[in-house]
């Protein structure tokens, strides 16, 4: 008898978890708002592909898994107030349907206060959703022994409903078959895989999203295995 309590208590507790997710990706802002012409890409050195050929970096290893085009806007050496700067010139101007932040590990690096770092990913989210796009915020796994800043990017997708993949490096910068030799940029293998958690998590976002005209063709691409 445990033992079947214990099964119907896994079961309901899987359910839950199950219908939480859907019910946090219905209510991401301006999914079904079906506004823009283009999914992008703004990041640092990781998104730009430091050390990897372009092909190679997820951006584009991401492009071919979900069989859309995305525009890669990574500039090395950013940190998000660089971002920040450059959001409306390299993103906004660009009329965005869905746009991926990839920033803070420079942040990190230069030791600059974690409140202004999620400031400026607050104000580059609040931006893309005002221009009527979806923003989806990758949380970089950062910190030597515990992830110091995986709650700065939960508040900041929490309180803006915007998507929030997390730890997307979890596994990736702390491993030698994943990583460069610097130890700070993902290796080719890396880069596969960082793109394979993306797709992985933003696929269920996707059906859900109402698609814009301009994008409309690549859609059943999405359902595809």
């Amino acid at each position: 008898m445990s033992k079947w309590l214990s099964f119907l208590a896994l079961t309901l507790s899987s359910l839950l978890l199950v219908v939480s997710c859907q019910s946090q990706t219905l209510d991401i802002k301006n999914l079904n708002r079906g506004t823009g012409t283009q999914i992008i890409v703004i990041g640092d050195s990781i998104a730009s592909g430091y050390g990897v050929p372009p092909e190679a970096a997820f951006p584009s290893v991401l492009s071919r898994q979900l069989g859309v085009p995305i525009v890669n806007q990574g500039v090395s050496g950013n940190t998000t107030a660089m971002g920040l700067n450059r959001l409306q010139t390299d993103v906004i101007a660009g009329s965005p349907w869905l746009v991926i932040v990839e920033l803070g590990g420079n942040d990190f690096l230069q030791k600059l206060p974690k409140p202004e770092t999620e400031k400026n990913l607050r104000e580059i989210v609040t931006s893309v959703q005002e221009s009527g796009a979806i923003a989806v915020l990758l949380g970089i796994e950062l910190g030597i022994y515990v992830d110091e800043y995986k709650e700065l990017y939960e508040r900041v997708a929490q309180d803006t409903k915007a998507h929030l993949i997390p730890q997307v490096t979890k596994g990736i910068l702390d491993n030698p078959r994943y990583r460069q030799d610097d130890i700070i940029h993902p290796n080719q293998a890396g880069h596969q895989l960082l793109a394979t958690r993306i797709a992985q998590q933003l696929k269920p976002l996707l059906e859900k999203a109402t698609w814009p005209p301009a994008l409309l063709k690549f859609q059943d691409n999405i359902k595809k295995p």
